[in-house]
This record gives structure tokens, sequence and C-alpha cells, in this order.
């Protein structure tokens, strides 16, 4: 029976550890891209992704090379290492993830991959198809040629290197090409790499085409839409055919040169000339920009009056054009005579037998008009019989009289002219009436202008009879210069009056010219205004410089004026005392004049003080001044900070310094044990200079210190500025869901939180909270396998149900630099069924154990009322050495009296340990 018991015990306990120890299975899972379209050239990717739960222990990737045999690994996982045994083929992620790169170098490695999988329980698998397509290149090209002589054009247009074959097709205005015009041909040509070119080619005549741009279009399935290629072509166009003639001279003959012009053709038009004669002639040919012209030389005695044929041949003409010109027969029909003062000297010509000159009147011409259509002529004059005064004679088909005209030009004049073998002549009679003297009104004319610096006004009388008096009317307290001169020629009088004014007046000015004459009823006046002189136009800037550590001041004054240039002068704040200047002045073409005066002195001689510019000039009733304020000098500023820099363990302490003149005099003031890191930068803005000293530390060689930045001025003076560097410090880190501590066997601390996930629950977290001061820390934990756990900032996350792989020890770690501080967890998984069954268990063995005892405790009554004491302990020596308490070996030996037995059987207890083992 005791026996029984107890195996029964053993039996219930493993059968426990068992259900303990047995997992959940799953079934495995394989993710894989399909149908894959690969461009050649570029890079695909395979995907294959195992999902399940089981460990892998080897991944593949093979070729299927027929419906049977398959080829050696590509790549894989083998041994807990990734390999590639094809050079185009990328290592996989992962045992589990075998997603590779592919390089689609040819058109071979199109087919169909298998993806397999290989764990201790099963073996999974899967395939991929590639199909390998190549995006053509589109190529065109034009070519004419010549084939019974008309022209001819072919437009090619390949699609180089495409998979699949491209479909090509010709648009012509839109539309596709007509069957009765153009012409078709297609090439085909297929490549070792196993792309394929296909070729078409358009051909067409030159002449029937009007359109210069035909489109290729190229289709293909890499081609998100069909592509549209224009291709210019040539083209004929229409030309403008006119003829001309015209007259020139050469070698002293006279020329016909008729030309043939052929204007806007394409291409070039054939040209000839059809003669009566078949003499040689000299011919000429020019062709400009879109012009051309085919010219022959005839002479005017031997072509008068002949027609000229013009032959012109285009391929857009139907049949040979022709344009007759027509040269015509010349004649001189007769001479005119035309007086250019008389009153009808338009174009209403007239026969005159007698002119009327008049005595005194000079530049004299009379015009000879000739009627007919003769490039040129000759023309000889006589008077009376006689030949012609020294100051008359022929000038270009005229007769000037030369100077005044006299009674001795009157006369009787006769004129011939002549052509070649026509002539023709003129008689005209010239009488001269004698000049009347009367007044003759002057002409008055009043100008002015500016000299030197002055206004100079001038009046003129000019051919008066006789000579015109003139005088000046001026303003009250006005002082001028003036003076006049006195001209006369063939009997006319001239006088001028030249009058000197100040060029530049703060007020306006009037002055009049009196002009009397006998032709005037009254005095004529001319007056003149001068206005207002432009007041000048002020300015005054101010800059400064720095030189050698000091810091100067130039101020400028500029002053725009007109006529006479600015006085210019210097004063400090409101005394009479002036400064040194320099000056300059520029006279401009336009009577403007810039002047400018500058003083440089240091600053700190007029700081805080005023600095007037007084300008003097005729346009002022009052000097003018402009005055500026000299800023007082200020003091650079500083300003510190610390910088936790990024990617780096170091700190960095930065000292800006910003002000006039600052320079490298610069520095960080730091402890003895404190070793230099610094690095100066300076740049300006403008005036302002700007300069940064940094310095670089580590966190535990300064913290809880001051650092100070000080800024050494010229003269022995300093500014300075100092930061705190804060003590930082972790106090611990603690674990913010329910725990129970595990106490350290020697000094009771506790140094391992144990918790409980539970195996049923997606997304469960263990929050951690960092006690202390740190502005940031770096939060980690691992396993005890070294493997790093998922965090979402302060919280471990188990995304999945956990698994007994999920339990063990979990060391977290909190850190801020050299600051950190650690904490253990011990994770277990409960099950809800798992633990029910355990504790039925449980209860089924405790109950078990307890019928044990009473029945155990029933047998020991019964035995000691029926038996001896003696042969009681006799009976119960093996019971009592299986359930009594451990002890001494000297308690376990029984006494040797009576009386001891007695006591000894009341002391005697029985116990039974039942040790259940479990992770709960």
């Amino acid at each position: 029976m005791r026996c029984s018991g107890l195996l029964t015990l053993v039996l219930v306990l493993n059968v426990a550890h068992c259900l303990e120890v047995q997992g959940p299975g799953g079934t495995p899972i394989l993710e894989i891209t399909r149908n894959i379209t690969a461009v050649l050239g570029e890079d695909v990717y395979l995907r294959c992704e195992y999902v399940g739960e089981s460990e892998i222990l080897t991944a593949l990737w093979k070729r299927q090379i027929n419906s049977k045999v398959k080829s050696k690994p590509l790549a894989g996982f083998k041994d807990d290492a990734p390999f590639s045994r094809h050079p185009d083929i990328s290592e996989p992620e992962s045992v589990t993830n075998l997603t590779v790169k592919m390089n689609v170098s040819s058109v071979n490695v199109e087919g169909e991959y298998i993806c397999e999988f290989e764990s201790e329980e099963a073996f999974y698998s899967d395939s991929a198809l590639i199909t390998v397509v190549a995006q053509p290149e589109i190529q065109t090209q034009v070519n004419a040629e010549i084939t019974n002589s008309t022209h001819y054009q072919s437009v090619s247009c390949s699609a180089v290197g495409g998979r699949p074959l491209p479909k090509i097709s010709w648009l012509v205005d839109g539309r596709p090409p007509t069957d009765h015009l153009f012409t078709t041909d297609i090439n085909e040509t297929v490549h070792t790499n196993g792309t394929t070119t296909l070729s078409s080619v358009l051909h067409f005549p030159t002449h029937l085409q009007d359109e210069d741009s035909i489109m290729c279009v190229v289709q293909h399935p890499t081609l998100p839409s069909p592509t549209f290629t224009t291709v210019r072509v040539e083209t004929y166009a229409r030309p403008n055919v006119t003829t001309k003639a015209e007259m020139v001279q050469r070698g002293g003959s006279d020329f016909w040169v008729v030309s043939c012009i052929s204007s806007g053709g394409r291409p070039d038009t054939r040209i000839s000339l059809a003669l009566n004669g078949e003499e040689e002639l000299q011919r000429e040919n020019d062709t400009d920009s879109d012009t051309q012209t085919s010219s022959v030389l005839l002479p005017v005695s031997l072509y008068e009056g002949h027609n000229i044929t013009c032959l012109f041949d285009h391929p857009k003409f139907t049949h040979t054009v022709s344009r007759v010109i027509t040269l015509p027969s010349l004649h001189i029909s007769g001479i005119k005579l035309l007086h250019s003062e008389l009153p009808n000297n338009g174009d209403d010509f007239q026969n005159m037998e007698s002119l009327e000159l008049q005595e005194g009147q000079r530049d004299t011409t009379i015009h000879l008009q000739v009627s007919g259509n003769v490039p040129r002529y000759n023309i000889t004059c006589k008077k009376d019989d006689g030949p012609l005064s020294e100051d008359v004679e022929v000038i270009g088909g005229n007769l000037t009289f030369q100077g005044a005209v006299g009674f001795q030009h009157a006369g009787l004049y006769e004129c011939f002219l002549s052509y070649r073998h026509l002539q023709a002549a003129l008689k005209f009679n010239v009488t001269v009436q004698p000049r009347v003297l009367q007044p003759v009104p002057p002409v008055i004319r009043l100008d002015m202008q500016t000299k030197d610096g002055h206004r100079v006004i001038e009046c003129s009388a000019a051919d008066a009879v006789p000579a015109a008096n003139m005088s000046w009317l001026l303003p009250e307290g006005v002082s001028e210069v003036s003076w006049f001169n006195f001209t006369s020629h063939n009997g006319s009088h001239s006088v001028r009056g030249v009058l000197l004014l100040p060029a530049c007046s703060p007020r306006e000015l009037s002055a009049e010219c009196v002009i009397n004459h006998p032709a005037f009823e009254e005095p004529q006046n001319r007056s003149v205004t001068l206005p207002l002189c432009a007041h000048p136009n002020i300015t005054i800037n101010i800059s400064t410089e720095w030189e050698g550590g000091d810091e100067y001041t130039e101020v400028e004054c500029s002053v725009e004026s007109v006529f006479t240039a600015a006085n210019i002068t210097w004063h400090v704040g409101d005394t009479d005392n002036s400064i040194p200047s320099g000056s300059e002045t520029e006279t401009r073409s336009d009577g403007s004049v810039s002047s400018r005066s500058s003083v440089h002195f240091l600053s700190s001689l007029y700081s805080g003080h005023s600095l007037t510019c007084m300008v003097e000039h005729p346009s002022l009733e009052a000097a003018e001044t402009r005055t500026i304020h000299i800023p007082l000098h200020k003091a650079p500023q500083l300003s510190v900070s610390v910088v936790r820099q990024k990617d780096s363990p170091l700190w960095l302490a930065v000292c800006d310094c910003r002000g006039e003149g600052v320079g490298a005099n610069l520095a960080w003031v730091l402890p003895e044990n404190a070793k230099e890191q610094t690095s100066l930068h300076s740049e300006s803005e403008g005036r302002v200079l700007k300069a940064r000293l940094t310095y670089q530390f580590p966190l535990t060689l300064h913290e809880g210190q001051n650092l100070t930045c000080v800024y050494r001025l010229k003269h022995g003076a300093t500014e300075q500025k100092t930061i705190h560097i804060p003590k930082y410090h972790i106090s611990s880190l603690r674990v913010l869901n329910h725990t129970t501590p595990l106490q350290d066997r020697h000094g009771g601390e506790p140094v391992v939180h144990r918790l409980s996930l539970d195996a049923n629950h997606h997304n469960q977290r263990i929050l951690l909270k960092v006690k202390g001061n740190v502005p940031e820390y770096n939060l980690e934990c691992k396993r005890s396998d070294g493997a790093f756990v998922q965090m979402d900032g302060a919280a471990m996350v188990f995304p999945s149900e956990p698994t007994e792989l999920d339990e063990g020890l979990y060391t977290c770690r909190a850190s801020f630099y050299h600051h950190s501080t650690t904490v253990k967890i011990q994770v277990e998984v409960s099950c809800q069924d798992r633990l029910f069954a355990l504790m039925t268990i449980i209860c089924m063995s405790t109950a078990l154990a307890i019928l044990l005892i009473l029945m155990v405790t029933l047998w020991v009554c019964c035995k000691r009322a029926s038996s001896p004491n003696y042969k009681k302990r006799e009976s119960l020596a093996a019971l009592t050495t299986l359930v009594q308490e451990p002890s001494s070996p000297v308690s376990k030996n029984p006494p040797e009296t009576g009386k001891d037995s007695k006591e000894y059987a009341h002391l005697i207890s029985y116990s039974i340990v039942i040790d259940v083992k479990s992770n709960v």
C-alpha cells in the first residue's frame, strides 16, 4: 500500500511536468512575389519571406532548369551564414527573409526561381517567375538620293535593342502616309543578347511632299505611352520669277543689263536667256540669300527695241516658265527752261523765250529740263554767238551764275544737247532789271549761353539797310559788361551786342535788348529772364575703419551745385574752431559742379561730439550747414553657453564676442587639470566684428564647476562671462509594473524583480522610470543571452504573444554620459489553462497525501492497541526511519531503559514532505 501510494504520487508529478514544457504549434507561411517583370541592365528584387514560428535551418534560392531538374543553390543561408554563388545576386538579409537583389545583365536570367526553407519539422518551397524586357533606343536618320533626275528622301526610324519586338508607324501632317506617294520598308535584326532592333524606312519624292516634318511613332510595353519623334525633312518651295533691265556705262560705252531674277525658291532655279543673235555676250550670275540673279550685258546701240526672254526651270513648275522684256528705243523730245526763283517752279515746266533777272541777285541757276529717255547727254551753251562769261558755266545740265547778277549778263543764250546721233537746241533771251534801294528791316535774334561761370546774352540785328541801333535795359543794382560789333556785306549791315551777367544769382534777373530802325514804326524789344539759380544739394556721410587696434572716423560732405563750386568748411560742436580737411572739385559737361570735402580723425578724439559741414555758394543768401553726431565707442558684448554635441562624447563651451574692432584677444579661464581644446572663428558684418571661441571637454572633467570666458581690451581692461556646468546624477531605475522582489542570500537587498507575462495577450509592456536630474538618458534592455529587446520610450515591448523563449533574466541600463544604473528583471510567462491544470494536480496530490497520512495514523493506532510496547517499536522502526524529521545519529539510537522508552514513544512525530516543482 505504501509503495502504490508513492508510485502514484511520482506518476502524477511527472505528468504535470510534461504538461508544463509542451508548447503550442503553428502553421508556417511563405510570402513571395510570384510574377516579376525585370528591365535589362537594371536591378530587380526576388522577395521570399518565411513568417512561421518554426526555427529555419537552411534557406536557398534555386533556378528551375526544366520540369524535373533544378540548379545548384544560387544564394541563401546555411550554417547561420549568408552566401551568394552568382555574381549578379546579392546575399539575403536573414535566414527567414530570403529577399535578394539581382542585376539583370542579360535576358538569360528569365525563368522560374524556387525559394526553399527547411526546418526540423518540415520543408517549404514556392516559386517566382521573372520576365525580362528591354526598352528600345529610338534613332532617326534622313538620307537623300537622285533617281532618274528626281530627288527622293528616305527617313529611317529604328527602335534599337527592344524586347519584346516594338511597333513602328508613321504620321505625316497628323495622318498615316498615303500609299501612292510614300513607300515603307521594314527590317528586323536579332542581337546575340536576346534583344531585337526594328527599322522602318519611309521613301518619298521631295517635290511632292509639302510638309517639312514627319513623325515616327514607337510603341513598346516598356514605354508608358507611344513615343513620338519628329524628323525634319527637306521641302521644295515655288519661286517668284521676274525680269529687270537697267542701263550702265562700262569702258566709256553704254550697255543694257538684263537680269532674270528668281526669289524664294527651294532648291535653286535653273535660269537661261533666249536672245535673237548668236554672238557671245558677257554673262553674270549672282546668288544672295534666297534670291538668284542671272544677268547679261547688251550693247545699247545693237539691242535698242529688242525682246529678251528669260527661261526658268524648277521642280515645282509643271513646265518651263518664260518672262519677256522689251528694251526701249531711245529718243529726245526737246529742252525746257525752268528758272528756280519763278513762282511756277514746281512741276509745271514751260518754254521761255525771255528770262528776266534782278540786278545784284545772287546764287542764280537756270535749269534746263530735257524731255526723253536717253541715259545721259552733253550740253554746251554760248551767249550772243560767243563764249559765256567767266562767272557763268554749265554744271550738271544747269546754267549757273557765280556771284551777283549784273547788266553784263543780259543777252541771247543758245544751248545745244546731244547723245550719239540724237540732238536738240534751245534759245532764250536774258534781261537784267536795275535794283531799287528800300529800307530793309533787320533779322533780330536773341541767344543765351553759359561760359566760364557767366551768362552770355547775345542780341543781333542782321542784314538791315541801313544799320540798326541797339541798347540794353537792366534791373537796378545789376552791374554788367557789354560790347557791340558792326559788319557790312553787299550793302547790308549787321550789328551784334554781347552782355555778360553772373551765372548764378539768388534772385530772378531780366535783361532787355532794344533795336531802333527806320523800317520799324516803334523800337523792337527782345527780353530774356535768368531763372533762379538752383540751390546746391548737400549730403554728408560717415564711415569708420580700424587701424592698428584704433578706430578712425572719416566724414565726407558732398555738394552738387551749378555753374560755380561751393566753399566747404568744418566746425566741431557750437564753436567756431575749424578742423583741417581735404577737398576736390569736378566740373561736368552739363555745367554742374561736384565739390567734396572730407575730414579723417581718431574716433576717440571727437567721440560723442557733433561735427558741422558749412557750405557757401552764390545761390545761397546765407550759408547752409549739415551736422552729424559722432557716436560713443561701445564695449564688446560677451555671451557664453554650453552645448551637448551630437555623435560625440564631448561637450562644447561657446563664447561669442560681438563689437567693433574685436580681435583674437579672447580666452577661456580653465582649471589646472584641463587640457585646452579650443578653436577661434571670426567674421565681420559691416563695421561689426564677431568672434567665437569654443572649448571641447568631457563632462567628467568640469561637472559642477564654473567656466569663465575673458576678453582683454587694448588698455588692460577685461570683460568676462561665467557659466556653470551642472552636477548630474541618476539615483535609480524603477520598474513600474507589479513585481515580486527576489532577495539577495547575503545582504537581503532586492537584486532581481520578478514579474509574469500573460501568454494570451499581444503588445505587453514593462514600464520603467529613471530617477535623477539628467535632462535625458539612453535606455536599453537585453536578455541574458545578449539579445537586445524592442523598446518604446521607457518601456520594454513584447509585440507578439509571449512564449517560453521570452522567459529569462533581463538587464536594463539607463545612462547619461558617465552616469548609469541598472535593474534586473526575471520574466516568466503564465498560461491560464496550464495554471488551472497545475492547481488541479496540486490539489489532488495534497488530498492524496492527507488521505495517506490518515491511513498511516489509523494503522499505527490499531497496532498499539493490539501489541506490547516493545513489539510496537520494532514494527514501527522501519516506518519511523522513513517519516521522522532529520536528527543527529545519537537521537536515532533507542534508549536502553523502559522509562526512557516510554518517554521516547511520546516524542515520536511523523513528517511527510511533498515536493512539487513549478515555474509559478
